[in-house]
């Protein structure tokens, strides 16, 4: 093993000519230079595999894997096992990072000895950024992180392993069966190993989410309901075993938020009729989850309390005419943010 790698970058790589670059450039633009940068190419079919093989011939920390295209969790345990650092870190191949991320990361695990650390974030929306810095700081014992982990659930930062710098040594792998929910059942895994955590209130990478253009059948969404459902199942499970009691409704709550996410994203989804769709709302109010846990969710968000009130009422009239409206204000709020912000 190089002496000079103390960590590992994994960024899984897809069709990401138009944004491989930048995100490398800010690893190689850190503050410290003993990492080395794992790419792994999925099976890329406009260039990019090119491009990683270019990127590495210009500097000896870069290494390349190419691999049939199998999906990110497949090219993330790859890049998992071609490791040589004792510490891991992920970004993916659209999203970058500042430049004192690693140096900061570093410097608090150092300073506690913790097993993982975790920061917050720049979430570039379709061009706005919204700052996501967690409300807590500072480094638990795994005995005490009980109510830090609830806090940072219910606000999005566990979910993800592209914020966080793991023991590499612990890892374990992604489920390449899941299509959603892995990165958190894979992260849940790494804790049950974990003696301290520590998490650093600042924004330190760039996590880039474009406007969703796909489209999801009634039963993809059916079926992402289900594994909402699984993932909701197996961390309230984790907490209980972890901690000896059971959690409030804020787990709970991120199996809600999918579900009313779903229902928001009916209006630009050209795929269904106004029927369908209906329908759709209707099947949510009607979910087992929906009717007999529902008041244990614990909604922060204005909109989403405003449709809570009307589907648990069973009325996908007014839940959908929320939708397309809701839809109306958020198109006009963002490109607000981007004029200021230009």
């Amino acid at each position: 093993m190089n002496e000079d790698v103390r960590f590992s970058v994994v960024i899984p790589v897809y069709q990401a000519l138009d944004t491989l670059e930048r995100c490398v450039a800010s690893w190689l633009g850190q503050s410290r230079s003993d990492l080395e940068l794992i790419l792994v190419d999925d099976g890329s079919t406009d260039g990019s595999g090119d491009k990683c093989e270019e990127l590495a011939g210009g500097d000896s920390r870069i290494r390349v894997i190419h691999q049939t295209n199998a999906g990110v969790s497949a090219a993330r345990n790859a890049g998992i096992g071609a490791a040589r650092g004792e510490f891991l870190l992920f970004t993916d191949s659209d999203d970058y990072v500042e430049p004192v991320y690693l140096e900061k990361m570093a410097s608090a695990q150092r300073l506690e000895d913790s097993d993982l650390v975790l920061c917050g974030f720049h979430h570039l929306y379709d061009g706005t950024d919204i700052r996501k810095v967690p409300e807590l700081s500072g480094t638990w014992a795994m005995e005490a992180f009980a109510e830090p982990f609830l806090s940072l659930y219910e606000k999005s930062y566990l979910n993800m392993p592209w914020n966080k710098l793991f023991r590499r040594e612990w890892l374990g792998k992604f489920d390449t069966d899941l299509s959603l929910g892995e990165d958190l059942l894979f992260n849940l895994e790494y804790l049950r190993r974990c003696r301290k955590i520590t998490v650093v209130p600042e924004a330190l990478c760039f996590y880039i989410q474009e406007e969703q253009k796909t489209t999801l059948s009634s039963r993809k969404r059916e079926d992402r309901l289900e594994l909402a459902k699984m993932v909701c199942r197996e961390t309230e499970h984790f907490y209980e075993e972890r901690w000896k009691t059971r959690p409030d409704g804020r787990i709970f709550t991120r199996y809600m938020n999918e579900i009313l996410d779903e229902c928001e994203k009916l209006p630009t989804d050209r795929s269904l009729s106004l029927k369908e769709k209906r329908e759709y709302i209707h099947m949510c109010a009607g979910d087992s989850w929906v009717r007999q846990r529902g008041k244990e969710a614990c909604l922060s968000l204005p909109d989403y309390r405003i449709l809570w009130f009307f589907l648990k009422r069973d009325m996908p009239r007014t839940v959908y005419a929320l939708c397309v409206l809701r839809r109306a204000v958020v198109t006009i709020v963002h490109e607000m943010r981007r004029r200021r912000q230009r």
